[in-house]
């Protein structure tokens, strides 16, 4: 029984610019350091586990801003691996465009670069063929998984693509796959990027679409361990295990303060929150009705803290310590107000927009008193 071993890995995005992020220069300078020392890493585990082909499925890079400094750094860790075949598909943040260095620079032989014509590479050695396309522009409004014909059913088949899964919308820009298709056309493994998170399709269980996620988490919608997939593959079954890669994580946590008086009372609680997070990503979302002699002023309390973890970013959330059912029973402008907007708030039904009515409510009272 001829088996098939591999690494499946995915938007690693070299040389991002964590512009939208809020990290200091220096410290966006160190997070493209660690993702470069976490895809060497990645080739660490290729090497350990004596795997057959590693797969990249988009996104590997920033093609707006990659230096040819890591573009070369990528093709030398290739390197290191010769005897491995690399299949890539390019995404929505590495499309193979003409003045890609996918398209500009010598890569090694055993790499395959994919782009948006489907095609099957034959590995007779492993009885399996591997499938591919990939993006060739920033969008890619619909499915490009067409054109199969005569796939031998006999051996492995698998396909390595970038794109979003069952998504409903038909303005999906990143290649909207359909898991029925996978299913109809039989691939015994869908090498998936574009979804930060490990996962496969929820509605399709038996369909072995499955997203690899990011190995290192990018922003604070991506809490949780992030990695690589490790894989064997035979035509009778599959088997998978998740190898942890990522030197930090995002992680939120909600402060209630509706019981502190003062800033030293809130500093100190805060510390409690920042123990043992000293390599990560925090934000603390401050909750609860505030104390309005509190001056609850973010910048200062976040300069004095910051030290404690990587990155700290405070939100607050919290309302003024107002009493409204007692207001609501005043016949004067607040009390008005006040159940106004109540009102409104109970007939909303959307939580985000409820959210913003209660600001409003309280902005107001805060202008009336």
């Amino acid at each position: 029984m001829k088996e098939l071993t591999f690494i499946h890995c995915g938007d690693i995005h070299l040389d991002a610019r964590f512009t939208a992020t809020g990290l200091s220069d220096i410290k966006a300078k160190e997070r493209r350091q660690e993702i470069r020392d976490t895809f060497s890493r990645i080739i660490d585990e290729v090497i350990k586990h004596k795997v057959h082909v590693l797969f990249i499925s988009g996104d590997l890079f920033e093609h707006e801003y990659i230096s040819r400094n890591t573009a070369e750094f990528i093709i030398n860790q290739f390197k290191r691996i010769p005897g491995v075949k690399i299949f890539i598909s390019p995404g929505n943040h590495d499309p193979y465009v003409a003045n890609s260095y996918y398209v500009t620079l010598d890569w090694p032989s055993n790499v395959h670069i994919f782009t948006n014509m489907m095609k099957s590479i034959e590995l007779p050695e492993y009885n399996a063929a591997i499938y591919g396309i990939g993006f060739t522009g920033k969008y890619q409004y619909q499915s490009m998984l067409t054109g199969l014909r005569n796939m031998d059913y006999s051996k492995i088949n698998i396909l390595v693509t970038h794109g979003t899964l069952d998504n409903i919308s038909s303005e999906c820009p990143y290649h909207p796959v359909k898991s029925t298709d996978i299913k109809r056309w039989g691939f015994d493994y869908v090498a998936l990027g574009h979804i930060h998170k490990m996962g496969q399709g929820k509605d399709y269980p038996d369909v072995k679409a499955v997203y690899c996620g990011s190995p290192e988490p990018l922003g604070f919608d991506e809490p949780g361990d992030h990695g690589i997939i490790l894989g064997r593959i035979t035509k009778q079954g599959i088997a998978t295990q998740f190898i942890k890669m990522n030197k930090r994580q995002y992680i939120t946590k909600e402060m209630d303060i509706s019981n502190m008086a003062t800033i030293d009372e809130l500093e100190s609680n805060m510390k409690e929150q920042l123990y043992s997070l000293t390599d990560d990503f925090v934000k603390i979302v401050l909750t609860g009705r505030k104390n309005r002699e509190m001056d609850l002023d973010i910048q200062l309390i976040t300069s004095r803290l910051v030290h404690h973890c990587f990155y700290l970013k405070i939100v607050d959330d919290t309302c003024p310590d107002y009493q409204l059912e007692e207001l609501c029973k005043q016949y004067n402008l607040k009390g008005i107000f006040t159940r106004k907007m109540l009102e409104e708030i109970d007939k909303t039904q959307d939580e985000q927009m409820k959210k913003k009515l209660y600001k409003a409510l309280y902005l107001g009272l805060d202008a009336l008193n």
